[in-house]
């Protein structure tokens, strides 16, 4: 067994790189050792592992399975050095994170700098993801997300609850005319966030002891909160959005709260996700604690709107 163990490595590495030529720069070692190795294996396995073209490479249904045993063998000994290194208080490697593209790309990724120069040793590498993501098939330590639907088997904390607004631009308001209660939602065109695993049509809303929720519709639909931002900009219509998407747009005034004193109740919390393991990895731990700091409790774009929340009851 211990004989399988170097070319198992070296065949994830491959099916992690896509090509032969990646996995052996990243291994720093020969394209020919990397490709002996691989047909090595398959001899002893008695199994096709990959398909080769003279362009591109695919995994068989046996070298998909292999490979999702071989991250899990190379996170189980990289976690087995890495508690070793953390004796010393040290975090090093590589270190893979996704992130929900909108919030990652405005609240995230420029503070990255900072994390980065006070771990010199560790090197990141971000992906910014808006599909549903198999944390493990697609190499990740951890994933930043607010999916609704998170992956079975991983181990969820929360870092925030996300706060929401309702808004729709001065354009809009001006044409349309202002709402009093959530029951008038019927009557206007509401843009609707439709992902491929979730649509959020059901707005919820609580004032007091008074609580309702709204089905609304319209004619603009779309898998992408920034757009429906920019659809209400441009004065198509009323959006239920979360906070964090419009600092400057409430500052600016291109976008005008609707409803001031009622609680807008949709619950999507900020979430690390990892795979259940007895001990966190270091360089995990230390960028979920920098990211918690980061974002602050409240967060600190819900600071600019502590005079809207103010008026909730």
């Amino acid at each position: 067994m211990l004989e399988l163990l170097e070319p198992i490595a070296i065949f994830t590495h491959v099916a992690r790189a896509g090509s032969f030529s990646a996995a052996a720069r990243r291994l720093g070692i020969s394209k020919s050792k990397v490709s002996t190795q691989v047909a090595d294996l398959e001899h002893k396995l008695g199994v096709q592992l990959i398909q080769r073209t003279t362009r591109s490479l695919s995994l068989t249904e046996a070298g998909n399975l292999l490979y999702l045993q071989g991250e899990e063998l190379l996170r189980d000994a990289e976690q087995a050095v890495a508690s070793v290194h953390n004796l010393n208080d040290a975090t090093r490697g590589v270190l893979k994170v996704g992130i929900s593209q909108s919030f990652g790309t405005m609240h995230i990724i420029p503070a990255l700098p900072d994390f980065m120069a006070r771990h010199p040793e560790l090197e990141l590498q971000v992906s910014l993801l808006d599909h549903k993501v198999d944390v493990v098939s697609e190499g990740l330590d951890l994933l930043l997300t607010m999916s609704e639907q998170l992956p079975l088997g991983m181990v969820a904390r929360p870092l925030m609850k996300c706060q929401f607004l309702l808004v729709a631009s001065p354009g809009y308001i001006a044409q349309h005319g202002n709402i009093s209660r959530p029951e008038q939602l019927v009557e206007h065109n509401c843009l609707v966030y439709q992902g491929e695993w979730h649509e959020h049509s059901m707005w919820q809303f609580k004032k007091g002891e008074d609580y309702c929720e709204i089905g609304v519709s319209g004619n603009f639909r779309v898998d992408n909160a920034p757009a429906l931002k920019s659809a209400a900009v441009s004065g198509l219509g009323i959006v239920y959005l979360a906070s964090y998407l419009m600092e400057d747009e409430i500052a600016q005034g291109t976008l005008v709260p609707l409803l001031p004193d009622w609680q807008l109740t949709h619950n999507l919390p900020l979430q690390a996700v990892y795979p259940r393991r007895k001990h966190l990895a270091p360089k995990v731990s230390a960028f979920i604690d920098f990211i918690k700091t980061h974002i602050s409790s409240p967060p600190y774009w819900d600071a600019k709107f502590d005079h809207l929340y103010k008026l909730r009851k």
